[in-house]
């Protein structure tokens, strides 16, 4: 079924996950597309760094929330895409074994 703009009234539309966050798949994703890899250098160790151990980069994140959505409902929509993002906020660290879940609201 493809979703329309009458199917996303105002409010809660829907949650999504959770979505487990692998070591492996941190340490994949710096090397291949973070441009602050050096944080989760192993030359020194993740206790020693500002976050106090591994976390995944703030762009990882939205690239595993924009992976749900995508999965979620944007890959049966009929929309042309949004006028982009507002705010993008990192509250704490992503961390491996952490689950996330993501909340759509209208």
């Amino acid at each position: 079924m493809t979703l329309t703009f009458e199917d996303f009234p105002p409010g809660h539309f829907g949650t999504f996950g959770p979505r487990r966050v692998t070591r492996e798949e941190i340490l994949a994703f710096g090397r291949r597309v973070s441009i602050r890899s050096r944080c989760i250098s192993m030359k020194r160790r993740p206790s020693q760094s500002m976050l106090k151990g591994l976390s995944a980069s703030g762009w990882h994140l939205c690239s595993l929330m924009m992976r749900m959505i995508c999965d979620g409902y944007i890959g049966r929509t009929a929309s042309l895409g949004s006028p982009g993002v507002n705010e993008v906020r990192w509250l704490a660290p992503l961390r491996p074994g952490d689950d996330i879940t993501l909340d759509v609201e209208v």
